[in-house]
């Protein structure tokens, strides 16, 4: 039997980019998908409305416009939506490497204990090979750190059935998995496919597993604007997002662990967010800018985290834990 394939890809504010990611899935080579475009564009203009219309004609995509839903509620919007055996995740920005890259996708699923794949990326002009340590990186990929932090390593080039987390793009998870383990939390604007993958690698069986799988290439567009537009945040904005992510979710599905290493986490914001000034901040395009960043980050971080939990802490004695 085949199984049937819901490639979703929510978009906000970025419908030219999420077109061209629909007309190159629409030439996807697999024999039975669908594709579910959550469009959450606040303002489209004519030319876009009529690219929109003339691909709405095939039947294989059906479009959700909705109000914005933040990147864990798009995703979670599609996902319930879909009508697929798998649902199978891109983001706007991405682009399939090939007309295969959806049937890459699905073979994998002809082993029922396989759960979630992963594809590579691809950045253009990146350099290569992509790590320094590219043994390293075939043996980590998709893993976690003890603090659990999502080791990523998807441009690599080598299959793994080890891998203990998916990402948000590119990635494909079975309907059935979704109904066992739940949906995507929606209390973090950042590392938003967490939460579903901790609650997997809690519930899963011993024989289950996920895949790291290099045959599903996609191009990543690092210059598109809108979106989240994480690339574009400032220093404080993205500390505090990694901050919330740390408090909403890693301490939530790992109290203890949490509790006991709370100043390794102190730490650990600082790295991610010198290694974000310095390879994916947009803000701090210029050598001057990536010092003053890195300096910001280091001087102010100890000021910044006080005031995060004291408001924090003051938002949950009056508002509860957050929605999920």
């Amino acid at each position: 039997m085949i199984l049937t394939a819901s490639v979703v890809v929510r978009s906000y504010n970025r419908l030219d980019a999420a077109l061209d990611a629909v007309d190159r899935l629409l030439r996807q080579d697999y024999p039975s998908f669908e594709i579910v475009l959550v469009e959450q564009t606040e303002v489209r203009t004519p030319a876009q409305e009529g690219r929109l219309g003339s691909l709405e004609r095939d039947p294989r995509l059906r479009i959700l416009r909705t109000r914005p839903l933040g990147g864990s509620g798009a995703r979670n919007e599609g996902a319930r939506r879909a009508r697929g055996d798998v649902i199978v995740l891109l983001d706007d920005d991405d682009l399939p490497a090939g007309d295969g890259w959806l049937a890459a996708h699905m073979r994998n699923f002809e082993d029922p204990l396989c759960l979630a794949v992963t594809g590579r990326q691809i950045h253009p002009g990146g350099r290569e090979p992509p790590y320094w340590n590219m043994a390293r990186a075939r043996r980590l990929v998709l893993t976690y750190t003890p603090l659990m932090w999502q080791r990523c390593f998807v441009r690599g080039d080598t299959r793994s059935t080890r891998a203990q987390n998916i990402l948000g793009t590119n990635a494909s998870v079975r309907r059935s998995a979704l109904e066992r383990f739940g949906f995507w939390d929606t209390c973090t604007r950042v590392e938003d496919e967490a939460s579903f993958c901790f609650r997997l690698l809690a519930g899963k069986k011993p024989e289950e597993y996920l895949v790291f799988d290099p045959e599903a290439p996609i191009v990543r567009r690092l210059d598109v604007v809108g979106g989240l537009d994480k690339r574009r945040m400032r220093t404080g904005e993205y500390g505090r997002a990694l901050f919330e992510f740390f408090h909403n979710i890693i301490a939530h599905y790992y109290p203890v662990r949490f509790v006991l290493l709370y100043p390794c986490y102190v730490v650990l914001l600082a790295a991610v967010s010198i290694e974000w000034v310095l390879m994916e901040s947009r803000g701090h395009a210029t050598v001057s800018r990536k010092v003053g960043g890195v300096a910001g980050v280091l001087l102010l971080l100890p000021f910044r985290w006080t005031w995060w939990l004291a408001s924090w802490t003051a938002a949950r004695l009056v508002a509860g834990a957050p929605a999920r």
